[in-house]
């Protein structure tokens, strides 16, 4: 069954002071393993697909989980937990929901499609500049995906641009 992306704002309070020079941005958050995160651009997260019908690829990638049957395409189905660990053997399948994701390789370039595992509840969160930090440390792979980083409860959360996962060759362990 699909639906439409759900949201959970995060009501965490801001300075009131602060919030009146700043204004606010969603973020589309979303938990790729346990109380590890990433985050999207708000326009780039389309649709939360529940039980989704894949279909395996021999030779696909480790962390891809295989094609993504969504509105007359296949879509690469990738799982950021596999992607980003850089392991060898793909975890077991954690695609009960997806995440499917819209980018655009240049500007006026045709809108294309990816998608995300999705184990758990994606969350929408209000982010301002004073949250903007630097790229966790130990993930050489940060800097060619991700175009910002900002801190949440605490954590640094790294901003992904899904054209750079899905255009790029693959090798996510490698700087």
């Amino acid at each position: 069954m699909d639906m439409p992306l759900p949201v959970l704002v995060d009501d965490a309070p801001h300075d009131d002071m602060a919030a009146e020079r700043e204004a606010p941005a969603l973020a589309c958050m979303l938990e790729y393993a346990a109380n590890t995160f990433i985050a999207l651009p708000i326009h780039a997260g389309v649709e939360l697909v529940e039980q989704p019908r894949l279909v395996p690829v021999p030779g696909m990638p480790y962390f891809c989980r295989g094609l993504l049957a969504w509105q007359g395409r296949q879509l690469p189905l990738v799982d950021l937990q596999d992607y980003l660990g850089g392991m060898n053997a793909p975890t077991p399948p954690s695609a009960s929901h997806v995440l499917v994701v819209a980018y655009q390789v240049a500007p006026g370039a045709a809108i294309e499609y990816g998608a995300f595992c999705a184990p758990f509840l994606i969350r929408m969160v209000e982010v301002v500049d004073r949250d903007q930090c630097t790229l966790p440390a130990g993930q050489a792979c940060w800097a060619r995906i991700a175009i910002s980083c900002f801190l949440y409860q605490g954590r640094a959360v790294p901003v992904l641009e899904p054209s750079r996962i899905f255009t790029l060759p693959v090798s996510p362990a490698i700087p």
